[in-house]
């Protein structure tokens, strides 16, 4: 048994049971984009030093997992597939953290992007 599953299960728990997030949602995409942000609360979580530094990150990361879910959500709103510039858009104030992003951290970002979406297409 890991060192913070309960409090990591309670996290995710309570992100799944958020149904404002993913009421715009297909099974698919909901299923998708909340196994994300369990996986990515739980990352954050097994990382700390100390139960009372795992309870504060659950808190933190659980709330930026929201913002970011819910963007997607509400960008889930407008039919049919979400063009990749409004879905940035969406997200930017949620993967920003409050500050923008420097011009080396926007070249890192896009190449990524590019990167995912070469490997994603080259699946099909």
């Amino acid at each position: 048994m890991a060192k913070f599953d309960k409090i990591i299960s309670s996290t995710v728990e309570k992100l799944y049971a958020d149904e404002r997030l993913r009421s715009n949602l297909v099974d698919a995409e909901a299923s998708s984009i909340l196994g994300w942000g369990a996986s990515w609360i739980e990352t954050q979580i097994t990382g700390a030093r100390d139960e009372k530094a795992a309870q504060q990150i659950a808190q933190s990361e659980l709330a930026r997992v929201r913002a970011a879910i819910g963007a997607l959500n509400a960008l889930a709103k407008n039919p049919g597939a979400p063009c990749l510039g409004d879905a940035v858009a969406a997200l930017d104030a949620s993967l920003k953290g409050g500050k923008p992003f420097t011009r080396d951290e926007t070249w890192q970002l896009l190449l990524a992007l590019t990167s995912a979406a070469w490997k994603l297409r080259a699946k099909k």
